[in-house]
């Protein structure tokens, strides 16, 4: 069975969750961080499915260009806000929410790409 599951409402809500049933943080998910995830030699299916997904997630965003990582990392990982964002990666409104949609699509895809790799079950379908 496939779960549609919204992409921004994942990544600012559920993520978090699964994180921490992980034993993780978001900001654990940062690319620079991403080889030194610890995984837990437990039997429970909650804990070792959001250890997947979370890896699958921080796999994915550290996949996309240069340009989408800044974005997702900063408002999906690091929990900025959307302005705070644009001012770091330094765009303008228009340009930046441009930017955020082809990052989102880019996520999609390589999320997609991670799920079937890592063998996330049961999996979810992440949709605009």
């Amino acid at each position: 069975m496939v779960y549609e599951e919204n992409v921004r409402v994942f990544l600012k809500r559920d993520l978090g969750i699964f994180a921490i049933h992980a034993g993780r943080h978001k900001k654990d998910l940062v690319a620079e961080h991403l080889d030194q995830l610890t995984i837990f030699n437990v039997d429970v299916p909650k804990i070792k499915y959001a250890e997947k997904l979370t890896t699958c997630v921080g796999k994915a965003i550290a996949a996309c260009t240069d340009k989408s990582r800044k974005i997702l990392t900063s408002v999906y990982l690091l929990d900025h806000l959307n302005r705070i964002a644009m001012k770091e990666i330094g765009y303008g409104q228009s340009r930046y929410w441009e930017l955020k949609q082809i990052a989102l699509d880019e996520f999609m895809d390589n999320f997609a790409k991670y799920q079937k790799q890592i063998g996330l079950e049961p999996a979810f379908k992440l949709v605009k």
